[in-house]
């Protein structure tokens, strides 16, 4: 009878924050490379997408199982994006706020 053996891979969040860390790193090469402005703009996309992610992913316990650190992530992006839509809003009312009013 044959047996296979799994291999410890750890928990689902502790590899994808240490997945997430290799790829910010892969970014990082990316933008001081001085060759090619293709892979400098696509290191700088790179860059914004491992950041936002690791804002979320540095959040959540490394211990968790996939389905729990995918909907926790989810909900931390989605908070991200709430607040990133709000200040985009109000930011036209609080320059209007620091303007002087006009006397006619």
């Amino acid at each position: 009878m044959a047996t296979t053996v799994k291999a410890n891979k750890g928990p689902f969040a502790a590899r994808a924050q240490r997945i997430n860390i290799y790829l910010l790193i892969v970014a990082l090469l990316m933008l001081a490379q001085q060759f090619t402005y293709t892979v400098y703009v696509w290191g700088f996309r790179l860059l914004f997408v491992v950041v936002t992610l690791q804002v979320a992913l540095g959040n959540i316990n490394p211990e968790w199982d996939g389905k729990k650190t995918l909907r926790k992530t989810l909900v931390i992006l989605l908070v991200i994006v709430v607040i990133f839509a709000f200040s985009i809003l109000v930011t036209p009312y609080l320059i209007e706020l620091g303007r002087p009013k006009r006397s006619f």
